[in-house]
């Protein structure tokens, strides 16, 4: 055994020999006797072994526990309730994503009926042709052309 494979076994392991595997004992034993790098490693893992020892050596107080288990089992807060249900529910994460579709869709269909109940599109004449509800329906459903236009 070499001090890069102490070392591994010493976090493996820790400094404790009662920890050690019996039939590895004796060779890591000899090997801290007679190196002076393994006697180096061995006192790191004595230290950390030390150092880790005290976290958790105290048992849990029983009142403390109760205590604890009291608060956990109560009842829970009140919870929020907003004033205006219905726009929560509308806002709601799950339309976040369809509200700008849906409103871009209704501001469309508003901008329709307004031009339809004008009267906008039925308006534009010019001096050579005019165009008119019934010569766009003619110009779909008769072959021949508009009539006064030379083809």
């Amino acid at each position: 055994m070499n001090a890069e494979l102490l070392q591994t076994f010493l976090d493996r392991h820790g400094a404790d020999p009662a920890r050690w595997p019996a039939h590895e004992r004796a060779t890591v034993e000899g090997l801290i006797a007679g190196d002076p790098e393994a006697r180096r490693a061995f006192g790191k893992a004595l230290r950390l072994d030390a150092a880790l020892g005290g976290y958790g050596a105290a048992a849990p107080d029983d009142a403390a526990l109760a205590r604890l288990t009291a608060k956990l089992n109560g009842p829970l807060p009140a919870q929020k309730r907003p004033f205006w249900r219905l726009p929560a529910v509308l806002l709601d994460w799950q339309f976040a994503p369809a509200w700008p579709r849906m409103a871009a869709l209704a501001c469309c269909a508003v901008l329709g009926f307004a031009i339809g109940l004008t009267g906008v599109d039925r308006k534009f004449d010019t001096q050579t042709t005019a165009v008119t509800s019934s010569n766009a329906a003619a110009s779909v459903f008769e072959s021949e052309p508009f009539p006064g236009v030379q083809p």
